[in-house]
C-alpha cells in the first residue's frame, strides 16, 4: 500500500501534495518508532511514545499464543510474557485463565513485597524493581500491584485486516479525500475490526467501522431490513461524516479521534477539565475514560505506521483484489430468492455484494426495501436485472406479525387461528418437530408473498461501476476487543464489580433440557411453563412487547400502557410513534436527564392506527437485536455469579460477565434488577463466537 499523508487542497493541488509527502517520508530504521506525521494533522506527544511504541509490538511481534503481562498506565513496563494455547475453545479459554491469573499473582506478590521494603535479590525481582527505576518510592511498587493488565498479541489478526483491507482502501481514500479529511484516517479499521465487515461484538458494535446502533443512525439507517452498518462504503462515508464532526468541535485530531471511541460528548467534558489531549491522556479521569479510550489515539497511531509499513513487518502481503459491480435503484419491494432466481443468480453471491440487507430479506420473512441501491455481479445486464425486478415488485413491505403464547395454546390451534400452516409456523420460529412452545413467548406469524406485483412506467436508472469488498469467513478472526459499547436500556441498580472473564471464542454445543411434554385431547403439545434458568432456551422470545391496555387521556386521547424492556429507551419510543421524546416525558412527568429502568410502567399516546404499527417496529427491534447477536455467537454453557457489594448492572454485563443486559435478563426472569442486593445469585451465559468476522 502506497504511503500517503495529505493536506487539505482542492483539485491537483491535493494530487501535488499527496505525490510530494509520499517521497518526502523518511525510510524508518527501527521497529519501536512511530511514523512522523504533520503536527497539524497527527500529534505525537511525548508522554505517548511509549504506547505507540507498545502497540506496534503487539500488532507485529505477538501472536494469540502470546500473552504479554504490562502495566496498564505505563506500557513501556512489560513485566513478561506469558504463553497462551491459541485454539478458540472454551478449554483453551479456561486454561489461559489459570495462566493468566498465576502470572497476575506473580508479579503482584513480587509488586507488594518491593514495596513493604524488601530489597530485590532474585533475577525477576530485580527485574520488576529495574522497570519503575531507581527513584521508585514504595507507594509507587504498590500502586503498580493493581495496574497489571493483559494484553494477547495480535499479529496474524493485523495482517489478514491488511490483506482484507487490499479491496476497499482506495475507494477509503477517496472516500476521505472528497470530505476535506486526512486521508490516513483510513486506517483506522485496523483498531476497531481488521477490516472485517462482518465484524460483530457482544454489544451490537457492526461492520468495519465498529457503529453502535444509536451512534449509527445519525448517519445511516439501521433497521430490521436494512443495516447499512454492514455495508462497506456507507459506513466508510458515515465514519468520515462522524470524524469530520468530532474535529470541527474538537479542534484537534487526537481528541476527534479519541472522541470515535470515547464520545463527542465525553471528549468535551474531557477537554474542559484538562484542555490538550496530553493533558487528558496524562491526568484526565471519570468513570468511563478508562484504558480503552486513553489508549485509542495511540493504538491509531501505530496501526497506521504498521499499515503504511507492512512490508517492514510482514513481507509482501497478497492484498486482497477490489470486484466489480453495477448497481441500481429499486422502484418496489422484491422478494430476494425470487429475483436472484430469475436471474440465475446465486443467493449467497447476491448476499454478498448486499452486505445491508438483513437476514429476514434472505428467509423470505421481508421483502428488499424500495428505493434500495441493489449491487449486482457485473456481467448480469443491468437492462435484464429492471426488467425482470418489474415483473417482480410488490406494493408493499410484508408485515412483522407476532403471537404471545398463552397458558393452554398449541402452535397447531396458533397456526389455524392466523390460517398459517403449521410446518411454516414451525419453521419461522425455529421449532422442534414437537412445535414445543412457552408461555409467554413470542411467536413469528409467517407473511405469504402478496398475490398482486406492482405494475406501471419504471423509470431508468443510472449505473456505473464500483468496488465492493467480498466476505470471505475464512479469514483469520479480528482483534477481540470491545471498542464501542450499546449501553442497555437505562438501568438504575445499587449494585458495581471486578475484571472480566474472557469466554472462549468457539462454539460449545450445549443440550437444551426440555421440560416433560403434555399433550391435549386432540394430541397437540401445550404451552409449557417457562423453563427454569438452568434450561433456557436463549433463542426462546419472552420480552414483554405489547401495549397492556389502552385507557382514556385528558381530551379523550387514548394512552397506551407498556412495560420497559431491555434495551429500550424513550427515544425508541418517540422513534416508532413519529413524535418528540419530549412528548412523552411530559406524559410521564420525567425531567430531562431522568433515565427509564427496566419494567417501569410508560405512558404513550396513540392515534387510531398506532398499537399494532407500535408493536410491530417493537418487536422487529427486539428480533433485531438477538438475531444479530446469535448469528455471531453460541452459549457453551451456563454459571452462577453472586452480586457483590458496588456492583452495578451495567459494570456487571460489560467487566465481568461480558454480556448484554438483555441475555442476562433472559437467564433471570423473576429477578428484579432494581432492587438486588450483595449475596443475589444471577445465572449467566457464558458465550462463544461462531465463527470468524466476530469482535468480543
Amino acid at each position: 500500500m502506497p504511503d500517503q499523508v495529505t493536506k487539505h487542497a482542492p483539485g491537483i493541488i491535493v494530487l501535488f501534495v499527496i505525490l510530494w509527502l509520499t517521497a518526502a517520508l523518511p525510510a524508518l530504521g527501527t521497529t519501536s518508532q512511530p511514523a512522523r506525521v504533520a503536527p497539524e494533522d497527527f500529534p505525537a506527544c511525548d508522554a505517548i511514545t511509549p504506547n505507540v511504541a507498545f502497540w506496534i509490538k503487539i500488532f507485529t511481534q505477538y501472536g494469540r499464543s502470546h500473552g504479554v503481562i504490562h502495566d496498564s498506565r505505563h506500557l513501556d513496563r512489560i513485566y513478561g510474557v506469558i504463553d497462551l494455547d491459541p485454539n478458540r475453545t472454551a478449554t483453551a479459554a479456561r486454561k489461559n485463565k489459570r495462566v493468566k491469573k498465576a502470572a497476575f499473582k506473580k508479579y503482584k506478590t513480587i509488586l507488594l513485597a518491593l514495596a513493604k521494603g524488601k530489597s530485590p535479590v532474585r533475577p525477576l525481582e530485580k527485574h520488576v524493581a529495574g522497570l519503575l527505576g531507581p527513584d521508585a518510592a514504595p507507594a509507587d511498587f504498590k500502586q503498580a500491584a493493581f495496574r497489571l493488565r493483559c494484553q494477547t498479541g495480535i499479529k496474524d489478526q493485523f495482517m489478514a485486516g491488511l490483506i482484507r483491507s487490499g479491496a476497499v482502501i482506495d475507494e477509503y481514500k477517496r472516500i476521505f479525500l472528497s470530505h476535506g479529511l486526512p486521508v490516513d484516517l483510513v486506517y483506522l479499521p485496523c483498531v476497531e475490526s481488521s477490516f472485517d465487515f462482518n465484524a460483530y461484538s457482544k454489544f451490537g458494535a457492526a461492520g468495519i467501522w465498529q457503529f453502535t446502533r444509536g451512534t449509527g443512525k445519525q448517519f445511516m439507517e439501521i433497521g430490521y431490513v436494512v443495516d447499512q452498518r454492514r455495508d462497506p462504503y456507507i459506513s466508510a462515508d458515515a465514519a468520515a461524516r462522524l470524524l469530520k464532526r468530532n474535529h470541527a468541535q474538537l479542534k484537534d485530531w487526537a481528541l476527534a479521534i479519541t472522541a470515535y471511541n470515547h464520545g463527542l460528548a465525553g471528549m468535551k467534558r474531557a477537554q474542559k477539565a484538562r484542555g490538550t489531549y496530553e493533558n487528558i491522556f496524562l491526568r484526565y479521569q471519570s468513570r468511563s475514560f478508562k484504558f480503552a479510550s486513553r489508549n485509542f489515539y495511540p493504538e491509531f497511531l501505530a496501526a497506521r505506521h504498521v499499515a503504511k509499513n507492512y512490508q517492514q513487518y510482514f513481507g509482501k502481503l497478497p492484498f486482497a483484489k477490489p470486484v466489480k459491480y453495477t448497481r441500481f435503484k429499486t422502484k418496489g419491494f422484491l422478494n430476494a430468492r425470487s429475483f436472484t432466481r430469475a436471474l440465475n443468480l446465486d443467493i449467497q453471491e447476491f448476499r454478498t455484494l448486499n452486505p445491508s440487507l438483513r437476514s429476514p430479506v434472505f428467509k423470505d420473512q421481508k421483502y428488499i426495501p424500495k428505493d434500495f441501491e441493489i449491487r449486482l455481479p457485473a456481467h448480469i445486464p443491468i437492462h435484464d436485472a429492471r426488467q425482470t425486478a418489474v415483473s417482480l415488485y410488490q406494493e408493499k413491505q410484508k408485515p412483522s406479525r407476532f403471537h404471545v403464547v398463552a397458558k393452554g395454546d398449541t402452535a397447531g390451534a396458533i397456526a389455524r387461528i392466523h390460517k398459517v400452516s403449521l410446518n411454516d409456523l414451525i419453521l419461522a420460529n425455529n421449532l422442534n418437530r414437537q412445535a414445543v412452545i412457552f408461555i409467554g413467548q413470542n411467536l413469528r406469524i409467517p407473511v405469504k408473498d402478496q398475490s398482486n406485483a406492482m405494475s406501471g412506467t419504471i423509470l431508468a436508472d443510472q449505473t456505473d461501476t464500483k468496488n465492493l469488498l467480498v466476505s470471505d469467513s475464512r479469514q483469520t478472526r479480528p482483534k477481540t476487543i470491545v471498542r464501542k459499547i450499546a449501553k442497555p436500556a437505562r438501568v438504575k441498580s445499587p449494585v458495581s464489580l471486578p475484571e472480566p472473564a474472557k469466554a472462549p471464542e468457539q462454539p460449545v454445543n450445549v443440550a437444551v433440557k426440555t421440560p416433560e411434554i403434555q399433550k391435549n385431547h386432540a394430541g397437540d403439545v401445550a404451552a409449557l411453563p417457562a423453563p427454569s434458568p438452568d434450561r433456557i432456551n436463549p433463542l426462546v422470545d419472552t420480552s414483554n412487547l405489547k401495549i397492556q391496555k389502552i385507557v382514556t387521556g385528558a381530551g379523550d386521547t387514548r394512552l397506551g400502557i407498556i412495560h420497559v424492556e431491555a434495551e429500550e429507551t424513550l427515544g425508541h419510543y418517540a422513534d416508532w410513534l413519529k413524535i418528540p421524546t419530549s412528548r412523552i416525558r411530559s406524559l410521564n412527568r420525567l425531567t430531562f436527564g431522568t433515565p427509564i429502568t427496566i419494567n417501569q410502567t410508560i405512558k404513550i399516546p396513540l392515534t387510531a392506527a398506532d398499537p399494532e404499527r407500535f408493536e410491530e417496529q417493537r418487536f422487529e427491534f427486539h428480533r433485531e437485536i438477538e438475531e444479530d447477536f446469535f448469528a455471531s455467537f453460541v452459549v457453551s454453557e451456563v454459571e452462577t455469579y453472586e452480586i457483590k457489594s458496588g456492583d452495578t448492572i451495567w459494570s456487571l454485563c460489560l467487566k465481568q460477565l461480558e454480556i448484554p443486559f438483555w441475555l442476562l435478563k433472559k437467564y433471570n426472569p423473576k429477578t428484579d434488577f432494581n432492587a438486588m442486593h450483595p449475596g443475589h445469585k444471577l445465572i449467566y451465559p457464558l458465550v462463544v463466537a461462531k465463527h470468524d468476522g466476530v469482535v468480543l
